[in-house]
């Protein structure tokens, strides 16, 4: 049983902050959600989701709410300018090996599903994170004893009080920026940290609405590759991959940007041929079909700096991993002391660290199939000599990472490569 009237803050109400939440409201761990965006808008386009997450969802009792807005994915397919076909692998054995097939899921989709396990009054709008402190509080509760916790100071000048507070806000977490200020005051900060993250790629995504299947034959297929994306709609991403890595700010330094940084990037890329579907005399169709069919306040610019590419379709999957791991610890811990919780995140790390970095160097290895330099041409035309056998290498060390829920039923592992060993899972 997890420690009484434990307290935790979550900044962040994307796919990671809801995930933690959908957790703790099962394991019966008070928490609110914190999201700085005063209204839910569905940015952002389709999310890879893998075996090493499947038996999470199963064991929520969502797999079958989950099947219904996914799509599997049996191929990924690499093109050059031409649309000439440079390289493909195939996910097909993931189900035999793995347990589960990959999926192919639209983010707006998969956060409503989670939003829909939680009540919607643990979840505050227009609350931006402006600094944290530790401090002693009571939790509001009369009869609970004063002890350590952390008070949230926001943007409208509102406070929260909890015993922890997670950053789930993204690449510039808020939280991790006023943390790193206070080690830095401390002389605690490691060089590293203090350096600004490197950007190599600025992307731009988008999901239209409904579509013809007339127009974009290739949506009545039973399976959807990594260009064709679930049911009637299609989300689409394009990255531009710049020469030279730089950091973020000097792009916001260099360029307008904002709208009509995001105007001039739609314009750019209007033309580029894209490898499904056809016209109405059978003419190849480009970008601007499927921009000129999503509503322009759904197409979004960003920045992809050093975190999860999106070539490993890696992204969500850690931190939903993360999640998991992490409330299996809290919901362990025997008192909300601050020792307690000192030792259960250090179980988490201990855990967590060689599986996320393992992953971060996967993506960033499978990231040098796209960038622009020579080289990168060289790795291109040597990926398409690799065989099947070595790619599900490549998955087995990725997907066979798949943490369960301690606190709940735990569903069978299916996969022919055994889940690898996970400590939180036998606290």
């Amino acid at each position: 049983m997890p420690p009484r009237n434990l307290k935790v803050l979550i900044c962040g109400g994307g796919i990671a902050g809801l995930t933690l939440a959908v957790l703790l409201e099962r394991a019966g761990i008070d928490y609110e959600v914190f999201e700085r965006a005063r209204q839910v808008r569905p940015l952002g386009s389709a999310l890879g989701i893998g075996p090493n997450v499947m038996p999470m969802i199963e064991q929520l009792g969502l797999l079958d709410q989950f099947l219904t807005i996914s799509k599997a994915n049996d191929f990924v397919s690499n093109f050059n300018e031409d649309l000439e076909l440079t390289s493909r692998y195939a996910y097909t054995e993931l189900p035999e090996r793995n347990g589960y097939a990959n999926y192919v899921v639209p983010r707006p989709k998969l956060y409503d599903l989670l939003y829909s396990q939680i009540p919607s009054s643990k979840v505050h709008l227009g609350k931006r994170f402006v600094s944290s402190e530790q401090t002693t509080g009571s939790n509001n509760n009369s009869e609970d004893e004063q002890r350590h916790g952390v008070t949230v100071t926001f943007a409208d000048s509102t406070t929260a009080y909890g015993d922890i507070l997670v950053g789930a806000d993204g690449t510039y977490s808020g939280v991790r920026q006023n943390l790193y200020e206070q080690l830095s005051q401390q002389g605690k900060l490691t060089p590293s940290d203090m350096e600004e993250l490197p950007c190599s790629s600025i992307c731009l995504v988008g999901q239209t609405g409904p579509l013809s299947t007339e127009k974009f034959p290739h949506l009545r297929e039973k399976y959807c590759r990594f260009e064709n994306v679930s049911g009637n709609a299609i989300s689409w991403m394009v990255i531009e991959h710049l020469y030279l890595e730089t950091n973020r700010t000097t792009i916001l330094e260099n360029t307008e940007w904002g709208t009509a940084s995001t105007d001039t990037m739609i314009e750019a890329v209007r033309q580029f041929p894209i490898p499904s579907g056809s016209g109405s005399n059978g003419s190849p169709l480009t970008l601007a079909d499927l921009i000129d069919e999503t509503p322009r306040e759904l197409i979004t610019q960003v920045a992809l700096e050093g975190k999860m590419y999106p070539s490993a379709a890696q992204g969500a999957n850690t931190a939903i991993q993360d999640a998991i791991v992490l409330c299996n610890y809290l919901h362990n811990m025997p008192d909300a002391s601050p020792e307690s919780i000192t030792k259960a995140f250090e179980g988490y790390h201990q855990e967590r660290e060689p599986y996320a970095r393992q992953t971060y160097e996967t993506s960033d290895r499978l990231r040098q199939l796209f960038r622009k330099r020579p080289i990168n041409a060289v790795i291109r035309f040597l990926v398409k000599y690799i065989p099947q056998a070595v790619w599900n290498r490549v998955f087995d060390s990725i997907y066979g990472n798949r943490p369960q829920v301690a606190f709940l039923p735990r569903v069978p592992d299916r996969g022919l490569i055994k889940a690898f060993l996970q400590k939180s899972l036998d606290l």
